[in-house]
């Protein structure tokens, strides 16, 4: 979908299967929009199952009976969700919403789209489960913790260091302090994983997957979407959005005020937001996404983001430290 004529050629005969006929498409973010006399739809590429193409579709029921706007899915010509194409690619097609994106730094911005989130997570509260228990913050931050350790070892081994393997290295003890501070504060509330609020979670929920128009917001990207603690993703959008304010504590107790008068959160939900939000998660994907680089391409931006990261860390401590008097 990405290269030459030859994969455009394969999509048109991906797009004759469906129910309407597209007279133009184009790239979006990576999608293909299509023009066609009822209006805008797109064609995605997808990569799951067929059991989680018929959740998503079942999803978009849903949120349109719930007055929800959503990219929802289609059945194609021959009433199937997934069409494969000529080279084996599968793909979905969707409505497609044409808007602008959130625009993370309007602080306005911010707090409609954390409330249009909390709307969402109200209408989908304790609904659309699946059989798959999700992952707890404790499984997943026990994971993290021994990925950190493998990377540092790693590095530790490496000749002729980077700039940011040095860096790495030096401000490695700290990151690990907030990850096992993290885990032994979860670690003696393992109860809370039983008292989330639960529900329909995005998944990916950030400031490019909100779109508003005249109609006002809507949800887009919903690919990863699933039944989870809600609190997933106010986290998510709390850390990338503070992290574009360096860590404003003001901002930062006003989107969860917000969050908290149109879908409340009970005791559990808090801790583990407080949690999400006191794990060291810019450091690890820095890290991560380093590790798994090709390490001779590598431009200095990892040694930039970690840089930057580094300087946003003593901001992020000082907004922990509101927070847990403001709630906890």
């Amino acid at each position: 979908m990405q290269r030459g004529v030859f994969v455009y050629y394969r999509v048109e005969q991906v797009l004759e299967k469906q129910q309407v006929k597209t007279e133009k498409f184009y790239r979006g973010r990576g999608i293909l929009i299509c023009e066609t006399d009822q209006g805008l739809f797109a064609l995605k590429e997808f990569r799951g199952q067929e059991q989680k193409a018929e959740y998503l579709y079942q999803l978009g029921g849903f949120l349109t009976d719930h007055h929800i706007r959503y990219d929802f899915m289609l059945k194609n010509a021959e009433d199937e969700l997934i069409t494969e194409g000529p080279d084996g690619t599968k793909y979905t097609f969707h409505h497609w919403i044409k808007g602008r994106e959130c625009d993370a730094r309007s602080r306005m911005d911010l707090v409609m789209t954390v409330s249009f989130l909390a709307g969402f997570h109200s209408a989908c509260e304790g609904v659309m489960q699946t059989e798959r228990r999700p992952e707890t913050a404790y499984a997943e931050y026990v994971r993290r913790d021994r990925e950190l350790r493998r990377i540092r070892k790693y590095i530790a081994a490496r000749k002729n260091k980077s700039g940011f393997e040095l860096l790495y290295l030096k401000c490695f003890p700290e990151y690990l302090r907030q990850s096992e501070d993290t885990l032994r504060f979860l670690s003696g509330r393992k109860d809370i994983f039983d008292h989330h609020t639960m529900g329909v979670c995005h998944g990916d929920f950030n400031q490019h997957n909100v779109i508003t128009d005249a109609d006002g917001m809507a949800l887009i990207h919903m690919e990863h979407a699933r039944y989870d603690a809600q609190v997933v993703d106010l986290g998510n959008f709390l850390r990338k959005s503070l992290e574009k304010h360096e860590w404003s504590e003001t901002l930062g107790l006003e989107m969860m005020r917000e969050y908290d008068r149109v879908h409340a959160l009970n005791e559990s939900d808090w801790i583990e937001l407080f949690c999400r939000l006191s794990y060291p998660e810019k450091f690890w994907k820095i890290a991560n996404h380093y590790y798994y680089s090709n390490k001779v391409l590598d431009s200095g931006q990892h040694y930039e983001k970690l840089r930057r990261e580094l300087r946003q860390n003593e901001a992020r401590r000082r907004f922990l430290e509101t927070l847990k008097r403001a709630k906890l």
